[in-house]
């Protein structure tokens, strides 16, 4: 197997406040927070990641608008960059990225986002422009967004594909007055669902019986599901709903209670079924040493703790921001020991009994959720993550005891992360294949959240000896 290439985070986009911003202080309101994200997003579509506002100084309510803006802005790209495209009468490409920032973050809210005055989204829109890029931007940024305004229409109870609606997230479709989408079928589909072309096309050949479905998946706003297997008394909590999963609940509360509602019961969490699937798929065993390779923010290490309690576990990471993060939450548990990727050899001696390696991945089963990913070049993205995940599996599988357990998984559906690799490391005859599954995005917009779940992948081997 090949020797591991050290690979390092992508550098995070250019800095989300105006080029003068060292001078200027921090975002006044929401609409400032969230038009300083989507002018660094403009610059580096389509490869976008994630940035976090700055908005720790408003009040709740204007961090919840910030967030929503920029969550339908960037979900919904596509969409909003042909309807404003259409209305300048100019390539949007020749348009500046501050402009298309605060073009694509006002028709958000015009289009996709109830309760707000367009007066007010408009005017306020027009006044950043001023001060942010230019004083004469505000005559372009008023004409085009008082277009947008005018265009939307009525909300009707389905999308059936008309060619001026465009779906919604809750299930609904939004008429546009005097304008209607691409007629050819493949841009009508990813102008529409705010896809690439290739995606599409791509999904298609993958799962011809299921493409429509994983589409319109990627629009949802997932809701909040949490893992309740080893909650072992379920008070009776109006917030927590059935899922179609036994050990989930869907939380339907206020962020502070479920805040609250965590703290008071670690063997809580939120999670997706599609990600505990994988721990809960691990066969019983003696496990007296865990690694959990690519730990993250530690949620399937938590797992772990609760279904080998009497192991030790070595949560590993590469990112010292999630070091951190698997520091403060297993700070006072025994069995957890947090290290860095380069300290393998010396945390694991004598070798591990088990091995879960949750590698990065291109996301692609969980797009509704990592928004920032759906618009990468997925064919470049797997091709060049392959590599990776490869290089991961190298390092640690030295480190795997005979008769041990690796565990391969990721929050992808592309064949070239999942069962390729399963093949590839079935290569290697020191391993026999236990059993492998996958779990696809399911639910579509206008299905209830008891229906929700993620994509995911994992195989599971036994180390011959």
């Amino acid at each position: 197997m090949p020797t591991l290439i050290r690979m390092t985070r992508a550098p995070s986009p250019s800095d989300p406040r105006p080029p003068h911003a060292n001078q200027a202080p921090p975002p006044a309101d929401a609409r400032d927070a969230a038009y300083r994200v989507l002018s660094a997003h403009a610059k580096t579509f389509p490869d976008l990641m994630p940035v976090e506002p700055q908005i720790q100084h408003l009040e709740p309510r204007d961090r919840a608008l910030c967030h929503a803006i920029i969550r339908e802005s960037v979900t919904r790209w596509i969409t909003l960059r042909y309807i404003v495209t259409e209305l300048a009468g100019r390539g949007f490409e020749t348009i500046e990225p501050r402009m298309q920032g605060v073009l694509i973050g006002a028709a958000a809210q015009l289009l996709l986002l109830d309760r707000l005055p367009p007066h007010a989204v408009i005017n306020e829109s027009v006044e950043w422009a001023k001060q942010y890029i230019r004083p004469k931007a505000g005559g372009m940024t008023n004409a085009i967004l008082r277009k947008v305004a005018r265009t939307r229409g009525d909300a009707i109870d389905s999308y059936s594909n008309q060619s001026n609606t465009i779906p919604l997230a809750n299930g609904s479709a939004l008429v546009l007055n005097n304008l209607n989408l691409p007629e050819d079928p493949l841009t009508h589909t990813s102008t529409a669902y705010s896809l690439p072309k290739a995606t599409i096309k791509r999904w298609t050949k993958l799962y011809p019986d299921r493409v429509n479905q994983l589409v319109s998946h990627t629009l949802i706003h997932p809701p909040t599901l949490v893992y309740t297997q080893h909650w072992t008394e379920v008070p009776d909590q109006e917030d927590l709903a059935p899922h179609d999963s036994l050990s989930h609940r869907v939380y339907t509360g206020s962020r502070t209670h479920l805040t609250r509602l965590l703290d008071a019961n670690p063997s809580l969490r939120v999670q997706d079924p599609a990600s505990s699937s994988v721990v809960q798929s691990i066969p019983d065993g003696n496990y007296n040493t865990i690694i959990d390779y690519c730990a993250g923010q530690g949620t399937k290490t938590r797992q772990l703790v609760e279904r080998f309690p009497n192991a030790t576990i070595i949560a590993m990471e590469i990112d010292s921001r999630r070091l951190d993060t698997l520091m403060d939450v297993f700070d006072d548990n025994r069995s957890v020991l947090v290290r860095h990727v380069d300290e393998l050899a010396e945390s694991v001696p004598n070798g591990a009994d088990l091995i879960l390696t949750d590698v990065p991945c291109s996301n692609s089963g969980v797009l509704a959720r990592r928004m920032e990913a759906r618009y990468r070049p997925m064919t470049i993205q797997v091709s060049r993550i392959a590599k990776i995940q490869q290089d991961i599996l190298s390092t640690v599988i030295p480190y795997l005891n005979p008769e041990g357990t690796l565990v391969y998984s990721t929050c992808s559906i592309e064949p070239e992360e999942n069962q390729d690799q399963r093949d590839w490391i079935k290569e290697d005859s020191i391993f026999e294949l236990i059993e492998d599954h996958q779990v696809l995005p399911s639910a579509t917009p206008s299905d209830p959240a008891s229906m929700y779940t993620d994509g995911s992948y994992a195989s599971i081997f036994k180390k011959l000896k």
